[in-house]
């Protein structure tokens, strides 16, 4: 069995699976006769007033942002923000952008091959909001936004994201003014941008609260065992190693590496409403694997939902895991490799650059009503669930609570000793 993980959410531990098995009894025993309620009394929530947040005044170092790390997008980050501060900005989609070394423009054609997954979700909602993680200038987005018009004449995206870098923050909410302005066919609306860290959202942004949460780009850790080969060609050296030590480093590093996608991905999850999706786009393989700056294998994806618990804690349902190739026609092959001056990994394999990449979607579920059963053990509270269609799950209380942190309601109906029986729960994802 694959131990789980939890990564935010809980305001105590989950349980071992010890602890999980010596409660399975009681809660046989107390589940019996529990039958699904009628939601429809309990009243709904404004929409607009979820989204009305403010940004953080200040935030702390980012765990990835060491050992000069973010000096990659340094020159990109100050053209722009020079023609921002002139408001010049007609020419941003064919100037390359955030070190991808490849323009707006041609991103766009790239996105193209994956756009179904923002347009198909959208023509069935019944609201338009996108948050990005990690947005950088704001680009990658609004070239989203446009596909979304030309291909699917979805209109009235209302944008929000966030960025570690302060000067592209600027930038970002600078050119989203400004297409307001200039692209009235888009009917686009300007949310919050703000300066944040992709690791620390729920710090700041509402939960359950956007049709789709995105990324771009996961910057991944460098380094992440402080052993000094955050050169590739050393690196690689490790890699190939038959040393013992060095095997079981770059296993450990790897795992770090997990876990820091799983962080991420963990936050994103936890902003994407009920029914919503999430959507992370060019991800790296393994650096072991490929080279490039680090990553996880696709096959990862379905693990990190067990083993992370996004299925019983976030709600992510695992059958709705969607991969696609980032560059499948080699649009762009050995693209990163010339600028990162990397070579042959281990002929025959060899780093391609884009073509390397891959993308992923996952949908959070949707429940139009549920019952659940509180029980205590070990002086901590824990909920089993019964929901509509019959599926059950055992979940940390605190997970719980957040859950219901964007306005739905749980009544306690009924306490015998440390059970009770909750319901009049509105359209709540566990």
């Amino acid at each position: 069995m694959t131990k789980r993980k939890s990564l935010v959410l809980a305001l105590e531990p989950s349980p071992s699976a010890a602890e999980v098995t010596g409660t399975a009894e009681t809660e046989a025993e107390t589940t019996t006769g529990i039958t699904s309620q009628t939601t429809e009394e309990v009243g709904t929530v404004d929409p607009a007033a979820l989204l009305d947040y403010t940004c953080p005044a200040n935030i702390g170092i980012a765990i990835n942002d060491r050992d000069g790390f973010f000096e990659w997008y340094d020159h990109d980050t100050a053209q722009h923000a020079l023609k921002a501060n002139s408001s010049e900005f007609e020419d941003f989609l064919d100037e390359k952008y955030g070190a991808w070394g490849i323009t707006p423009n041609e991103h766009k054609a790239l996105n193209a091959n994956w756009i179904h997954w923002y347009g198909d979700h959208l023509l069935h909602s019944e609201s338009r909001t996108i948050y990005e993680s990690a947005c950088g200038t704001g680009l990658t987005l609004f070239i989203i936004i446009q596909l979304l018009y030309e291909q699917y004449d979805i209109t009235g995206i209302e944008a929000f994201g966030n960025e570690y870098i302060a000067e592209d923050v600027v930038t970002a909410n600078r050119y989203y003014d400004w297409a307001v302005e200039h692209y009235p066919e888009l009917d686009l609306r300007k949310g919050r941008i703000c300066r944040g860290d992709s690791t620390n959202l729920t710090s700041f942004v509402p939960t359950n609260a956007f049709d789709i949460v995105m990324t771009g780009y996961i910057d991944p850790i460098d380094d992440p065992l402080h052993l000094g080969i955050s050169d590739d060609q050393k690196h690689r050296q490790w890699c190939k190693s038959k040393n013992e030590t060095k095997q079981a480093l770059m296993k450990e590093e790897q795992e770090e590496m997990n876990g820091w996608f799983a962080l991420w991905a963990s936050q994103m999850i936890s902003l994407v409403k009920p029914g919503g999706i999430v959507i992370i786009e060019s991800i790296s393989k393994p650096r072991c694997e490929v080279g490039d700056w680090g990553g996880v294998s696709k096959e990862w994806w379905a693990q990190a939902i067990q083993e992370y618990e996004w299925d019983t804690q976030l709600g992510i349902d695992p059958a709705s895991l969607e991969i696609i190739d980032f560059d499948p026609s080699s649009q762009y092959e050995g693209l990163l490799s010339a600028s990162l001056d990397i070579i042959d990994f281990d002929p025959p394999t060899h780093y391609n650059g884009l073509q390397d990449r891959y993308n992923v979607k996952m949908t959070k579920r949707k429940f139009d009503s549920i019952v659940f059963l509180l029980f205590k053990d070990k002086n901590v509270f824990y909920a089993r669930t019964l929901t509509d269609n019959n599926v059950e799950g055992r979940h940390h209380l605190s997970s719980l609570f957040n859950a219901l942190d964007a306005g739905f309601e749980c009544k306690i109906k009924l306490c015998v000793f440390d059970v009770c029986l909750c319901v009049r729960v509105r359209k709540i994802i566990i």
